[in-house]
């Protein structure tokens, strides 16, 4: 799967993402809400549970699609490339 880490998380709801920590996965699902300022995101797990992230808590989320209004550049990460946006 071709991941894409998205900074900016006011593009995200309805998004199929994975949320990760220190490069770690450790949530992925279905963005259901973003706050005005991007800052906090609520993710839907498939089986309903649903839970909030925070960048300041060092969450980073990954989109698992491709989707019209995300930006993307090559960056090179652990010898593959990987989109950023």
């Amino acid at each position: 799967m071709d991941l894409r880490r998205i900074k900016d998380w006011t593009l995200l709801p309805g998004a199929s993402i994975e949320v990760r920590q220190q490069g770690r996965g450790v949530w992925s699902g279905l963005v259901d809400a973003v706050t005005a300022d991007g800052e906090i995101l609520w993710v839907i797990d498939p089986s309903g549970q649903r839970r909030l992230f925070e960048k300041a808590e060092f969450y980073e989320a990954w989109a698992i699609e491709e989707r019209d209004g995300f930006h993307y550049e090559v960056t090179k990460n652990d010898d593959n490339l990987q989109k950023v946006s």
